[in-house]
C-alpha cells in the first residue's frame, strides 16, 4: 500500500527548461521522500521542461509526476494542482525557484504531525546575476521573522494574529482540504494571480503555525518575469482583472461567505496593498494626462464603493498622490521609473 503523502508541492512551469531540475533537485531528499509528492504541471511548454521533469518522474516514481496540459497560465496550473494532489498540506514553488533542502526537510517532518491551517515559513530573495549555481547567489530575507513575539511551531487562531502578519505565496503551506471543500480556483490566462491565492482561502482558514525555516528560494532578475518594469506595463490588465475577482469575492464576504471581523481586516489590507500595486504600474508608463485621470476616476471609485479597502491602504506614495489630488503624478511617475530602472 502506498504510503499517504503530507504534502503536495506544485510546480506550474511553462518553458522552464533552464530552471526547472535545479527547481527538481532540491527536492530530492534523502530519508523524507516518501511523505511528499512534487507534481509538475507543464503548461503547454514548446522546449524541453516536460522531458527534463519526466527524467525526474522515471528516477522517482513515488515523489515525481508530471502532468502535460495546453497553456493556461500560472493559475491553470495551481487549478490543475489542487484536483490531483494527494498530499494532506498543498505548496506552490514556481518553476525558477526552488527550496532549502535542509529546511524543506524540517517542513515535511512538522507536517507530519501539523494541525494548522497554514504552516508560515519563511523565504529569501535569491538575486540571479547570470551565474547558475545557486548556492554562490546573494540571497535577503524580505521577513526575518512573522511578527515580534512569535512562538515557532505554537497553533494560533489566525485572528489572534492577523493583524500582525503578512503570508505571501511563498511563506504558505495550507491545508488541501480548504481549497477544495472551498472551491477555490484561481484565474488562468492572467499574471499576478497569487494573490488570489493567498486570499481566496483566508475567510475558512482557523489556525496557523510559524517555522523558524526559511523553506523557499525565491530568484529574482530573471529576464522576462512578471515583477520587472516592461512587464508591469504589459500587463496592467492582469492586475486589473485580479483586482475585480478579489472585489467580487470582497463583496460576498459576511454574506454568503462567512468571515470573523479579524479575517475580513486582513483582506482588506493585502487588497490594499495590490491596489497600491496598481498604481505603481500605471506610475511606470508614459506620462500622460489620460493615465493622471484613470488613477483619480479609480481612486474615487475605491473610496465610494470600497471605503475600508480605501482607509487600508499604508502605501507612502498613495498617501502623498491621494493629499495633493494627484497634481504630483508626474513627480511619482519619474521617482517611480527610477526605482524600477
Amino acid at each position: 500500500m502506498e504510503k499517504e503523502k503530507v504534502l503536495s508541492v506544485v510546480i506550474p512551469a511553462y518553458n522552464a527548461e533552464k530552471y526547472i531540475r535545479t527547481a527538481l533537485d532540491s527536492f530530492c531528499i534523502d530519508g523524507f521522500m516518501d511523505d511528499f509528492e512534487v507534481i509538475v504541471v507543464n503548461d503547454g511548454s514548446t522546449d524541453q521542461t516536460g522531458a527534463a521533469a519526466q527524467e525526474y518522474c522515471a528516477k522517482f516514481p513515488g515523489t515525481f509526476r508530471l502532468i502535460n496540459k495546453p497553456n493556461g497560465g500560472h493559475g491553470s496550473g495551481i487549478n490543475c494542482g489542487i484536483k490531483l494532489a494527494r498530499g494532506r498540506y498543498f505548496k506552490v514553488v514556481d518553476a525558477d525557484d526552488w527550496v532549502d533542502k535542509k529546511a524543506f526537510g524540517n517542513l515535511v517532518r512538522y507536517l507530519r504531525e501539523a494541525e494548522a491551517d497554514i504552516v508560515w515559513s519563511g523565504f529569501y530573495w535569491v538575486y540571479d546575476r547570470g551565474d547558475d549555481r545557486a548556492g554562490r547567489m546573494k540571497k535577503k530575507a524580505e521577513m526575518e521573522i512573522p511578527f515580534m513575539g512569535v512562538e515557532y511551531q505554537r497553533v494560533y487562531a489566525f485572528d489572534e494574529v492577523a493583524e500582525k502578519i503578512y503570508i505571501k505565496m511563498h511563506n504558505m503551506t495550507i491545508r488541501t482540504a480548504i481549497l477544495r471543500e472551498h472551491g477555490v480556483h484561481i484565474d488562468e490566462h492572467c499574471y499576478y494571480v497569487d494573490s488570489e491565492f493567498i486570499l481566496y482561502p483566508i475567510p475558512y482558514v482557523k489556525t496557523i503555525a510559524f517555522l523558524r525555516d526559511f523553506v523557499y528560494m525565491y530568484r529574482i532578475g530573471v529576464s522576462g518575469q512578471s515583477m520587472s518594469r516592461e512587464k508591469m506595463k504589459q500587463n496592467e490588465e492582469s492586475v486589473n482583472r485580479v483586482l475585480r475577482s478579489l472585489f467580487r469575492m470582497y463583496r460576498k464576504l459576511g454574506g454568503s461567505i462567512p468571515v470573523s471581523q479579524e479575517a475580513l481586516c486582513y483582506i482588506e489590507n493585502l487588497i490594499a496593498r495590490i491596489v497600491a500595486g496598481k498604481y505603481r504600474i500605471m506610475l511606470c508608463r508614459e506620462l500622460s494626462e489620460e493615465t493622471c485621470a484613470r488613477m483619480k476616476r479609480f481612486d474615487a471609485m475605491l473610496r465610494r464603493k470600497y471605503p475600508r479597502i480605501y482607509r487600508a491602504n499604508i502605501n507612502k506614495a498613495v498617501k502623498v498622490l491621494r493629499r495633493s489630488d494627484f497634481r504630483l503624478y508626474a513627480s511619482a511617475s519619474v521617482l517611480c521609473k527610477l526605482a524600477y530602472h
